[in-house]
Order: structure tokens, then C-alpha cells, then sequence
């Protein structure tokens, strides 16, 4: 069934529009113009931003999460990739619905692949429906059905983003979804990941507006700007650039990655879930080291059969064609107990500039999903998330050299696994 899909996709790729490309186009590598300008030029709207606050356990954010939409007055919008309710997070969906009841607009999409989630979530899952009957507009992007054979190409681009927003001025994004594995495991039990909350009228209004388009494109109930105002002033302490990559837009996640990636001058970190490279993502990450860049990639094993047989296939070529220090993250290394897995989606660039969202750092958030990626240009903030990073390097992980690598593709890896993670993320 794996490779079935896969060959379904390869032919879709055609028909997208994004690429890979901009990782080395002429403006990604250019010397003479200055990074704003670059990420400006790849479509990416500046906005300014305070300090977030930070998440990185989904039942803390949960409960929260639970106390925004308390307060919120005037309305609500919520984007989650995979979005579904279990026992512990009934409390959050039941703030929801009191909300909507109590005549605070609240608007919810979650992608159409919410009922098929292939996560510890599928165990633990009802899907959201019931939301409707509480007064909740909920849309299901692309909802996966027979129906969609007429457009293919639908049923392969999701939109993969995670957002908030709340009155005009509250807004969060990341890397949790709103479902068991993300959010409603238990403190301490949910995926190792990271949401972050801003205060910040420009950012709500670049939000809000892409929630309008993606909700105008795929609801026959249309909004406005005017039904959900933003509010006045803005206390920003940091430039922020959001690419915000949805239905026609031309925003360009390929190119602010190539972009950062060119203006490197010491080092990167990366935290990316499923790093499955392309030539040009992985040409561009070895431009970086054969300049002298300190690349680190502190990533999980997935440990779903099918995720680790084609992440041990590719691992050898991840290493070779990039030259990145590789470190896994799968257990603590004093107790040796395993933990949940590392579902960041996290780059920090010579101690300044972060990256956060819900994109990916690998082929299919490049080219084949709606993704959120926020630029900050913040040596504080930059400082605090490397000092993160840095005890999940050290206290769970260990460095994979080629030679492990190859032993671990010899242990057990497969050529189709691979492909269908390359394509399907």
C-alpha cells in the first residue's frame, strides 16, 4: 500500500507549483543584499513581535490554551493539522464549545487527515464533529474521499499548519497538534515539541488574513476581515518575518531556509522531525559546512516500523551529502528510559536568528504542504533555544557517525519506506 501511494505521488509533483529550487536560486545566495531583503523577496511579511512565551509539554500548553480561550472575548481561530478529542483533552473542547455558546465566534479547521492518524492517537481518538452542534464553525480542509480521485493533487498537499488566534492580539503557533499524542497524553508523556505565544497585533492580522483565504477557499461560509478586528498598537521589541505558505500563495519556505542557510557565518542547529532531503535542500546545508559552519541536526527515530526502516535507509546519505553532525534523540541516556519522540520543527542560525512553525526541515513541508515558518531576529530569544537544544543533545541523545549509520542500514532499513516517507513526511 506504501508503494502504491508513492507512485501516486510522484506523477502529482508536476502539477505543484513549489520547489526545492530556491534553496540555491541566484536570490537565496546573493552577498549584496541583506537578509530582510532576502526573506522580504521570498514572500515573507514583517511583523513585530514581544518575547513568547514558550511550551514544550503539551498537557502544560493544553491547560493554557484552556485559560485563553476563557478570556477570550470576541472570537477565536483555530488551525491544527491532525485534530481530535480523547479523555484528557475533553476539558480543552469543552472551553471551546462554552465559548461558541456563550456568542464568541470561533472558527476551527483541521486538515482531512484528523480521522487517519497514524500516531498512539488513533487509540485514543474522536473526531470532531460535535463541535458543530456546540455552535463551533468547523472546516475539514481536503477531507480524504473517493471524491477527491477527480483532483488528485488534493489529496497529497494538506495543510500541516498549527495556529491560534485570539481577539486580534493573542496568537500561537508551532508544532503541536490538538490530539492525544501532542496534547493530551499527560504531562510529561505527550511528544517533546513546542508551541510559542506572542502578544502581538501585526502577527494576529498576517494570521488572521491567511486563515480568511484558507477558510474562504474551502467553505461555502465566507468571512471577512471585518468579522474579526485586530487590536490597536503594537509593543514589538523584535523584527519577525512570517512565511505563510497557503492556498495561492507564492510564499517561499525553500527559499528563507536557503536564505538563512547562505547568510550562516558560524553556526546552525537544527531540530527537524524526518529530515528527508532533496539534492538541493542537502547542497545547501553542505555549502554551509564547506565554508566552515558548525551544522548540527539533533533529531528522533521514529520508531514506527515503516519511519525507522527508511530513516536507517537514508541516514548514510544524509550524513555524506550534507557533512552535518547528526545527533539522535530517542532516550534518556542517565536512566536509559525511552522517551517520547522529538516533534520539533526548530533552527537556530549564528546565535540571532530563530526559526519556528510548523514547516518541516525536509521534502515534503517544501514542496507538498500549507506551512507557517516565523523568522525572529532575537539574540535573547536565540540564546534561550539553544540552551534548550543543547540539553536534548545532551541528556538524550548520541552522535551518528557514517559508520553507525551504515551499520544501521545494513540492521535494518528499507528502499520504499524511504520513498514513501520522501513524499509523505
Amino acid at each position: 500500500m506504501r508503494l502504491i501511494i508513492a507512485l501516486i505521488m510522484i506523477p502529482l509533483l508536476f502539477s505543484c507549483r513549489s520547489t526545492t529550487g530556491d534553496f540555491l536560486s541566484p536570490l537565496a545566495l546573493d552577498e549584496t543584499i541583506t537578509i530582510e531583503e532576502k526573506l522580504i523577496s521570498f514572500g515573507a511579511e514583517k511583523v513585530a513581535l514581544d518575547y513568547p512565551v514558550v511550551y514544550n509539554d503539551g498537557a502544560i500548553w493544553m491547560d493554557d490554551m484552556i485559560k485563553l480561550v476563557e478570556d477570550a472575548e470576541d472570537y477565536i481561530l483555530i488551525s491544527t493539522f491532525l485534530g481530535s478529542s480523547s479523555e484528557n483533552l475533553k476539558p480543552l473542547y469543552k472551553a471551546i464549545m462554552d465559548k461558541a455558546e456563550s456568542g464568541v465566534d470561533v472558527y476551527f479547521i483541521m486538515d482531512g487527515t484528523s480521522s487517519y492518524d497514524m500516531t498512539e492517537s488513533k487509540n485514543h481518538m474522536t473526531p470532531l464533529y460535535f463541535l458543530r452542534d456546540r455552535g463551533v464553525h468547523l472546516l475539514e480542509y481536503s477531507p480524504l474521499s473517493g471524491m477527491r480521485l477527480i483532483n488528485p493533487k488534493g489529496l497529497i498537499v494538506r495543510d500541516h499548519r498549527k495556529l491560534m488566534v485570539i481577539d486580534g492580539k493573542i496568537s500561537a503557533i508551532g508544532g503541536m497538534n490538538i490530539n492525544f499524542i501532542s496534547m493530551g497524553a499527560g504531562e510529561g508523556e505527550t511528544q517533546r515539541d513546542s508551541m510559542y505565544v506572542f502578544s502581538s497585533p501585526s502577527l494576529a492580522k498576517a494570521l488572521r488574513d491567511e486563515f480568511i483565504a484558507i477558510w474562504n477557499a474551502s467553505s461555502v461560509e465566507k468571512v471577512g476581515a471585518e468579522d474579526f478586528p485586530i487590536a490597536e498598537g503594537d509593543d514589538g521589541i523584535f523584527d519577525g518575518y512570517l512565511i505563510n505558505r497557503g492556498t495561492g500563495s507564492d510564499d517561499s519556505i525553500s527559499g528563507m531556509y536557503g536564505a538563512l542557510l547562505s547568510e550562516a557565518k558560524e553556526s546552525v542547529v537544527l531540530l527537524p522531525y524526518l529530515p528527508i532531503l532533496d539534492d538541493d535542500m542537502s547542497k545547501a546545508v553542505k555549502r554551509a559546512v564547506d565554508r566552515g559552519v558548525d551544522v548540527e541536526i539533533i533529531m528522533p527515530i521514529d520508531l514506527r516500523g515503516y519511519a525507522r526502516n527508511g530513516l536507517a535507509y537514508y541516514f548514510p546519505r544524509l550524513i555524506e551529502s550534507t557533512g552535518a553532525d547528526i545527533y539522535i534523540s530517542i532516550e534518556d541516556n542517565e536512566t536509559k528510559r525511552p522517551l517520547p519522540i522529538l516533534h520539533e520543527k526548530l533552527m537556530v542560525v549564528d546565535n540571532r536568528y530563530v526559526v519556528i512553525g510548523s514547516s518541516n526541515f525536509n521534502f515534503r513541508s517544501m514542496v507538498l504542504s500549507y506551512e507557517l515558518a516565523l523568522v525572529i531576529d532575537s539574540k535573547e530569544l536565540a540564546e534561550s533555544l539553544l540552551s534548550h537544544s543543547e540539553r536534548i543533545k545532551r541528556d538524550s541523545s548520541y552522535r551518528l557517525d557514517y559508520e553507525g549509520a551504515l551499520k544501521m542500514k545494513e540492521e535494518g532499513s528499507s528502499f520504499l519506506s524511504y520513498l514513501f516517507m520522501y513524499y509523505g513526511g
